[in-house]
């Protein structure tokens, strides 16, 4: 991480892993963190926040053109999630992470202290900066060219299976069959806070559909509700006959 004594030697590093042309203010403004000036805010610097804002929308408009040049039989519901997927911050923050963007932040000592600069928010923050300082400074063409070389289809294939809605599919899956909901029961949490091992159980009134472990319960959710889809056959028939019974004894 640069700090801001030695931040004209980072800029130059990385402007030089990127082939950036001409002036670099606009690189380093990039790589300005909220955190760099610790209070006192000058008049003609700026963080990377108006380039973030900039970037943003770039990425919506490329991302969502290509996708609409690629799938010219898809609707606009299929259009929308899989840019959403594209540009979501675990994704942006995959692709800073790639070009090891979070050696070059630069932050306020309290930045420091928290590990700002290996947090997704702000990772995918910092690419949104980049991409937009890449187009003031050198145009559409070039920042398209810098953009369409990282989400290629390999990488879309690897986000779209990172973060696929397997929760949702799966309540849609049993909801096919009755009104009721799938819901996720916490079994364990074994370890320290901060490297905790969360164990969960997907479950329909009582029945189990599957168990996964994660490093989070959001993770060890997906995980359960992903492994719960693989082995719908063995519990489909179950519900159905759950329902039945349910609707008869209701009759």
């Amino acid at each position: 991480m640069a700090e801001k004594t030695n931040c004209v030697e980072y800029i130059a590093r990385l402007a030089e892993e990127l082939d950036w042309q001409g002036d670099t203010a606009l690189l380093e403004e990039a790589m300005r963190h909220r955190t760099c000036f610790e209070g006192i805010f000058p008049k003609d610097i700026h963080s990377n926040q108006r380039l973030e804002f900039l970037g943003d929308a770039i990425l919506g408009f490329v991302i969502g053109r290509e996708l609409f040049l690629q799938y010219p039989d898809q609707q606009e519901g299929y259009l929308s999630q899989a840019r959403s997927k594209l540009v979501c911050e675990g994704s942006l923050a995959e692709l800073a992470r790639e070009l090891r963007l979070q050696d070059y932040l630069m932050m306020g000592h309290g930045g420091i202290k928290n590990q700002e600069n290996t947090k997704d928010s702000t990772l995918s923050d910092a690419f949104e900066a980049l991409v937009g300082a890449l187009y003031l400074s050198q145009g559409m063409p070039k920042t398209e060219q810098f953009l369409l070389e990282r989400f290629t289809p390999e990488f879309a294939a690897k986000i779209n299976a990172r973060y696929e809605d397997y929760k949702g599919q799966l309540q849609h899956v049993i909801q096919a069959i009755t009104r009721s909901a799938p819901r996720y029961r916490l079994l364990s949490a074994v370890g320290p806070t901060n490297d905790c091992v969360f164990t969960i159980a997907a479950c329909y009134q009582g029945l189990t559909l599957a168990v996964a472990s994660g490093s989070s319960k959001k993770e060890a959710e997906k995980l359960a509700a992903r492994l719960a889809l693989e082995r719908k056959e063995e519990w489909l028939p179950k519900i159905r006959q759950m329902y039945e019974e349910s609707a008869e004894h209701n009759a």
